[in-house]
């Protein structure tokens, strides 16, 4: 083997070197890639590398010291493996534990860039193979063939119900449902649906285009005088000229001005300056890769290679970390995937900006706070937030260059507008966009242009990971009622009511105007999922008001008729205050559009965040953020989805002595040998289990703050630290701590599992002694293949949680409250505590396929629970899932969970039947003190059915865990986890 990897690489050498067309990708824009990337697996029995250095390529014999990358297989027939893929699957090696990767990962996207160049046509044959291959497995899932599933989800948004009151504070709504509308109405957001759901998304260059030519010419680390950066202040100047050169784009039909991208419909967002050249490697096979391709040019992606990517290579956020902490420990813990994934390595992006600051003082007046907060500094004391200061308020000047330029586009348009209805409402942009935002919204329509450029520029600053948009319907809602009070007729009043559904759809698909960078890994990590963009609706106010008003429902309205899995909708419900009324329209829109809104309790979410020193009027006004999180709206740097935790993993490694079955390397403390007899009583074991899940905390912890200095040091965030409260008065940078409040929020994933397999161990091994451990861990081994009689009894015998069953919750209760305890321990880099979730994103399916069997009988690579949902089998009875969940104390679950549901009406089940059963279980749920509940209103059939017939089922919308995905854009691991959820009717 060794000879074969040396006779390949120096194949690949002597075409680069004798070549000249392969010649030329050697180089970049400043000069040579220089790199080494070395080949060894563990047993030795191959040690080769290669070279790339000044134009020229080399092969070694053996792995020099200095090699930038160092790829390590398990055997050589991992190694063997790797020749047989594409380089988008390059990853998956890693994922699955075949590959160690040491080093700077972005070489080795390079080098499987190099490699796509010289296999190109046999990759694109290889991956019409595997498509063809994919497609024919989802057939053999075939629903029933002789019923139309597709026509009856079609047909749940006829015969819509009416209110049967009206909430206090709806002011203009004579039937809040609004179900006179249906999308047919609205010609504009038919079209933008169409182009959502038939174009090809395409890789979007422009802004790490302008951001590196500004750094190359002004220096990054040093400016032209070779002064070392202050980075807040490079990064405003970057930012400002990246908006002032931004293409100013008014998409086709759309009555908001501006897009997140240059590419329409729909662009995909780059982010080296984050992450380097995620998409390096496949740059060749972006289009053709199974799930979710994207569109991207020759010439683009040439540019990416040559000017762009090798910028960045080092001034990244992983290599910052790895290279100034000589590759610490969490940080090759976390390469294995299985543990925990830190989301720094992306991004900073969970939280929720001031919209109502700028709304309500545009530009202008923040510039002006900005002003006098200067004055009261000292030059010599407080440079340091003078510097924070201007940097923020150059950023505000940059977004005002914008707007200008979005309202002379607007106006070169309309000029060549034929159509005089669309030459009207392209002046009428212009006009908006001369006024807002420098100035305060005066109409609804200008602060809805003010929310959509804010955004714009927040994606130009940041990644656009779970960024959200807050309680949009309380801070439009005074403008909407402002707006109708200057109208007298009823008829125009019913047609403003119409433009205000249409603006609001207007942004709804605006927020689809741009996709995250997922590399081909990533549809299989968090398959499905878009940008996370939460919008929070009802609740009540900071001054403990009903909060349900006419912008509740013209939300709901718009989301009900879109059925868009993003920008991700959450909706808030205060027992004895909001309607049920209200209650039961956020029903309805769910079992319409199968899984939208996500329901909140308000009172259990504020007794979680009762604890944390936050004033009252500021927790009532609290917003879901990216999936379900809880986010003190404009005020608070919560990065509530900071680290996705694998509890699993911290059980295995205590079955294992700290050991992972799955991995080839020993890092947790030795807890016991179960061989040995070192677990007594079950009490030694569970201690071995939270020493385990200490050690994986704290980890995780230690990266997730070298992460966030390596944020404060290149990429800083002025503009939005402009937009949050605190960051100004304080004159620091959110990314330092400038915001009021602070805090770090995670995600632990696979209580449910964890509960369950520690309830088998107590009740079988200690309480019953039905068996011994040795027995049961042989068993776990063995996937309980050596052991059925073992399986049955764990499955027939054993209270889980969500049975109803005591034990089982108190035991469910009794880990997350230590997860809670064991996070809160830690600090972040802002300062700020770390808060305990229970939702799990697409990660149950993902670390599932990394962890093996365990005690609870789930079978080893199977998908965990979603979130906290107990496992399918708990119970035939929904009420006993209702009864244990919510029974789990608020306090130990302060960034929320995902209590997912799967619900199948019966066909005979009438539309008002389906609400009030719907309605019933919330209402239920809610009165025991349950936090939050999510429904996937569906059969098994039906998906089943979609994954054969994709083409009838684009727009099927499905909840995963806290996000909204398309079903037919999932992987098939996503989609039978899915399927196999427990359904209850009604």
């Amino acid at each position: 083997m060794n000879m074969i990897i040396f006779l390949l690489l120096y194949t690949m050498a002597f075409v680069f070197n004798k070549n000249k067309r392969f010649n030329t990708y050697l180089q970049h824009c400043e000069g040579w890639y220089n790199f080494t990337i070395g080949f060894k697996t563990e047993t030795g029995s191959v040690d080769r590398a290669i070279s790339f250095k000044g134009g020229r390529v080399f092969v070694h014999k053996t792995t020099p010291e200095a090699a930038e990358v160092i790829l390590r297989f398990s055997t050589n027939k991992t190694l063997w493996e790797m020749l047989l893929i594409t380089p988008n699957e390059m990853l998956s090696l890693i994922l699955n534990n075949k590959m160690i990767l040491d080093g700077n990962i972005a070489y080795l996207q390079l080098f499987n860039y190099y490699v796509s160049l010289l296999l190109g046509k046999v990759h694109g044959k290889m991956l019409t193979v595997k498509n063809k291959k994919y497609i024919k497995d989802k057939k053999q899932l075939k629903g029933h063939a002789n019923t139309d599933y597709s026509s009856r989800m079609k047909e749940r948004s006829r015969n819509p119900l009416k209110a049967g009151s009206i909430d206090r504070n709806v002011k203009y709504l004579n039937d809040p449902y609004l179900g006179e509308y249906t999308l047919a109405d609205f010609p504009r957001l038919e079209r933008m649906l169409e182009k959502h759901f038939t174009a090809k998304p395409v890789v979007c260059i422009e802004r790490p285009r302008l951001l590196t030519e500004w750094f190359r010419e002004h220096g990054f680390e040093t400016d032209k005088e070779e002064h070392c950066w202050i980075p807040v202040l490079r990064q405003a100047m970057a930012f400002k000229h990246l908006m002032d050169k931004k293409k100013p784009v008014i998409a086709e039909g759309s009555i908001l001005a501006g897009t997140t991208t240059s590419k329409e419909p729909a662009g995909v967002l780059l982010y080296p300056d984050a992450h380097a050249g995620m998409l390096w490697g496949e740059l060749n096979s972006l289009e053709h890769r199974t799930l979710n391709p994207y569109s991207i040019s020759p010439e683009d992606a040439l540019t990416l290679h040559r000017d762009i990517f090798p910028f960045w290579i080092h001034r990244n956020f992983k290599e910052y970390v790895r290279s100034n902490n000589d590759y610490p420990l969490c940080m090759k813990i976390e390469e294995r995937w299985v543990y925990y994934f830190v989301w720094k390595s992306v991004g900073i992006s969970h939280t929720i900006p001031d919209y109502p600051s700028i709304l309500g003082r545009g530009t202008t007046g923040i510039i002006k706070e900005i002003d006098e907060r200067l004055g009261s500094l000292d030059r010599k004391t407080d440079m340091d937030k003078i510097n924070s200061l201007t940097a923020m308020k150059i950023t505000l000047e940059g977004l005002n260059i914008y707007a200008s330029n979005l309202a002379g586009e607007a106006r070169r348009r309309a000029a060549l507008e034929d159509d005089t209805s669309r030459r009207d409402e392209l002046v009428e942009i212009a006009d908006i966009c001369d006024r807002v935002p420098r100035n305060p919204a005066a109409t609804l329509h200008e602060a809805f242009q003010v929310i959509w450029i804010v955004w714009i520029a927040l994606h130009m600053e940041n990644t656009n990971t779970g960024l959200s948009m807050g309680r949009l319907d309380q801070w439009l809602n005074p403008y909407f009622i402002n707006d109708m009070q200057e109208i007298s007729s009823g008829e125009k009043r019913q047609s403003y009511i119409k433009k205000a559904i249409e603006l609001t759809g207007c942004l709804l698909m605006r927020g689809t105007d741009h996709l995250p960078t997922v590399p081909d890994i990533g549809n299989y990590l968090f398959g499905g999922s878009s940008s996370d963009q939460a919008v929070t609706l009802g609740g009540i106010t900071p001054g403990g008001d009903d909060g349900v008003n006419d912008m509740t429902y013209i939300f709901l309205k718009a989301t009900e008729m879109l059925s868009i899995r993003d920008p991700n909708i959450n909706a808030r419900f205060h027992p004895g205050t909001n309607s049920d009324t209200y209650l039961k329209r956020l029903c309805e829109v769910n079992y319409t559009t199968a899984a939208t809104p996500s329901m909140h309790n308000d009172s259990a979410v504020f007794l979680s965040l009762a604890d944390k020193g936050y004033e009252e009027r500021h927790i009532h006004d609290w917003s879901a953020t990216g999936c379900v999180e809880p986010t003190l709206s404009g005020r608070h740097m919560g990065h509530t989805g900071s680290i996705l935790m694998n509890m699993v993993s911290a059980l295995e490694m205590a079955l294992n002595n700290g050991r992972h079955p799955h991995m080839n390397q020993q890092f947790g403390p030795e807890t016991g040998d179960i061989e040995k007899d070192q677990f007594p009583d079950f009490e030694d074991f569970f201690r071995a289990f939270t020493e385990q899940q200490r050690f994986l905390i704290d980890q995780s912890v230690m990266l997730n703050n070298l992460l966030a200095q390596a944020h404060a040091v290149l990429r800083p965030t002025p503009f939005l630290s402009s937009l949050i409260d605190g960051a100004i008065e304080n004159g620091i940078d959110v990314t330092r701590g400038g915001a009021r409040y602070n805090s770090s929020g995670t995600s632990n994933i696979g209580l449910a599992d964890v509960t369950d397999s520690m309830m088998v161990i107590k009740k079988l091994i200690y309480d019953e002694k039905a068996v011994s451990f040795r027995e049961l861990k042989k068993a776990i081994d063995s996937d309980f293949s050596r052991n059925p009689a073992l399986m049955s009894i764990v499955r027939r015998k054993v209270p889980l949680f969500g049975s109803g069953d005591r034990e089982a919750m108190e035991m469910a209760q009794r880990i997350a409250s230590f997860i809670h305890e064991a996070w809160s321990t830690h600090t972040n880099f802002r300062g700020g505590p770390y808060t305990a979730g229970f939702w799990s994103m697409s990660q149950h399916v993902a670390y599932g396929t990394l962890s093996g069997t365990l005690p609870s009988g789930r079978l080893d690579g199977r998908a965990f629970t979603p979130g906290l949902t107990p496992q399918p089998g708990a119970s035939k009875n929904f009420l006993d899932n209702i009864h244990d969940v919510a029974q789990l104390i608020p306090g130990s679950m302060d960034n929320n969970i995902a209590f997912n549901v799967k619900l199948s009406p019966d066909v005979r089940d009438t539309r008002e039947e389906i609400v009030n059963a719907m309605h019933s279980y919330v209402r239920t749920y809610f009165d025991l003190g349950g936090m939050q509940m999510q429904f996937n209103v569906i059969n098994s059939d039906t998906l089943r059915d979609a994954m054969a017939n994709p083409e009838k089922y684009q727009n099927l919308l499905v909840r995963i865990s806290g996000y909204n995905a398309y079903f037919v854009t999932l992987n098939r691991e996503m989609q039978m986890e899915l399927i196999e959820r427990t359904e209850f009717g009604l």
